[in-house]
């Protein structure tokens, strides 16, 4: 009896089991379609469908708006095709230098630090050597010498001329007071003097002899007396001719002679400055002059001042530090434009094409930004025996600041263009399935679409099988369709 009534309590409790798993089953199903419901309603419709037997993405506009899903429209167009060179960023030579100090001194002092921004013709440095000093000291002397030697030879020819203009008028007869009054804002010396003085005798002597003439013929005087007032008058005249012809000879000889002076003085203080800019070098150039001391107790302080506007790249003395020729004090540099130098290997010599003033693209690995564009600014001919390859360098903008020198870079060189192909942005090409595609806006969603690409070149993609002109093709977000697809082929 007990064995019958624990047999039937088991097959009780089974049924009751059975019951209670059973309805517990049809509540978890339950569960999931209500789930699987509410899921469908939050994501709007996010589900891949086939028409004609092509499989679709399809997507609301908000998931579209998230996505930054971006289309544009297939055209034809010319193609670049380019090769890439490594390249690194240089300072450009026309606007970098490398300041030096002239001769051998001591730093007065040192007026920028690294980093700065300099103007042109901003002192930089205050230098002191003996060997300025004596050169500048010469330059002084000489000039002095020169300020003697003109104002010699401005004396020497404010006599001449005057002494020619008082030989006209002698020779011309005119009265000798009036003579006398036109004199007196000029120059005439001593010879001036002496020729005044004679022409007064010589009109006496021809007064005294026309009057001696006019009584010799009324018989009051003797023939002797006439001869020798005569003769006294051809004396003075010819004495007076004398003394004006020696008078121009040694004014103009004494001109000529002061000409010269003033000329080797002119001579000597040219060779004093090129001996000072000799010693200066490219500082001369770049200081605007040679900077030859107002105060000429401190002929030996040289204030260096920077050649161009730009940035203290590197800074090598401090102040009170002895330095020899030649050594760099600064380098000084505009950045604002910056070289780009690439080598171009012997393998694509033939194949690479540019002359100066074409357009390349630079990228730098280090910076998460797009291709700048470059212009050729020379292509070398000799070849580095070093690395067997010929530089390109370009030029490239760098107004805000974004590239500095030594960094290295990528730059793209055309080396062929194909027209009247259809082109599409690199960025819209996915692999789907080993298979190069590209996604197609139609009636229905977005389409995959298989693509057979051919060159490539800034940024684009040369489309041979797969596209036709007028189709939209996503660009930007294909991968967010991606995604979705490969999602849902999953479920």
């Amino acid at each position: 009896m007990k064995l019958k009534y624990w047999l039937s309590a088991l097959v009780a409790l089974l049924v009751v089991v059975a019951i209670a798993w059973n309805f517990s089953n049809r509540e978890l199903d339950t569960s999931r379609v209500d789930s699987f419901t509410s899921e469908g309603a939050d994501r709007e419709v996010s589900t891949p469908s086939e028409v004609d037997g092509t499989q679709q993405v399809r997507l609301s506009d908000r998931k579209i708006n998230v996505a930054g899903i971006r289309s544009e429209e297939v055209e034809r167009g010319t193609l670049v095709i380019t090769r890439t060179l490594p390249a690194r960023f240089a300072y450009d030579d026309t606007r970098h230098v490398s300041l030096r100090t002239p001769t051998d001194g001591v730093l007065e002092s040192i007026l920028v630090k690294t980093g700065d921004s300099v103007d042109r013709g901003q002192p930089v440095a205050v230098l002191r050597s003996p060997s300025i000093g004596t050169a500048r000291n010469q330059i002084l002397s000489e000039k002095a010498n020169l300020e003697l030697a003109q104002e010699a030879y401005r004396w020497e020819a404010d006599i001449h001329a005057g002494v020619s203009d008082l030989a006209k008028r002698i020779r011309a007869g005119e009265a000798i007071d009036a003579i006398k009054q036109s004199s007196q804002d000029k120059t005439i010396g001593e010879f001036g003097g002496q020729l005044l003085t004679m022409y007064s005798k010589s009109n006496l002597a021809n007064r005294l002899s026309r009057s001696v003439d006019d009584l010799g013929g009324s018989g009051a005087i003797s023939g002797r007396v006439v001869q020798e007032r005569q003769s006294d008058r051809q004396q003075s005249e010819a004495m007076l001719e004398a003394a004006i012809e020696q008078s121009l000879f040694q004014t103009r000889q004494s001109m000529i002679q002061a000409e010269a002076k003033r000329n080797e003085a002119e001579r000597r203080l040219r060779i004093a400055k090129q001996t000072l800019g000799t010693l200066l070098g490219t500082l001369a150039d770049s200081m605007g002059g040679l900077d030859v001391s107002p105060n000429e107790l401190d002929v030996s302080r040289l204030t260096i001042q920077s050649p161009l506007s730009g940035t203290i790249e590197s800074k090598a003395f401090s102040a009170s530090e002895r330095v020899a020729a030649q050594d760099e004090l600064f380098v000084i540099a505009d950045t604002s434009s910056l070289w780009v130098e690439a080598d171009i290997r012997g393998r694509d010599w033939e194949s690479i094409h540019v002359g100066q003033g074409d357009e390349v693209m630079v990228s730098t690995p280090a910076m998460n930004m797009p291709p700048h564009p470059a212009m050729v600014y020379t292509v070398g001919r000799q070849v580095d025996p070093a690395s067997g390859a010929i530089p390109l360098v370009a030029k490239i903008d760098n107004s805000k600041g974004h590239f500095r020198p030594g960094l290295f870079a990528r730059m793209a060189v055309p080396i062929e263009t194909r027209h009247d192909v259809i082109l599409v942005a690199e960025s819209a090409l996915m692999d789907l399935d080993g298979q190069t595609s590209v996604f197609v806006i139609s009636e229905d969603g977005f389409e995959p679409v298989t693509v057979e690409v051919g060159a490539q070149g800034g940024g684009m993609v040369e489309i041979r099988e797969g596209l036709i002109e007028g189709q939209s093709v996503v660009v930007s977000g294909a991968f967010a369709l991606k995604s979705e697809l490969l999602l849902e082929g999953e479920e």
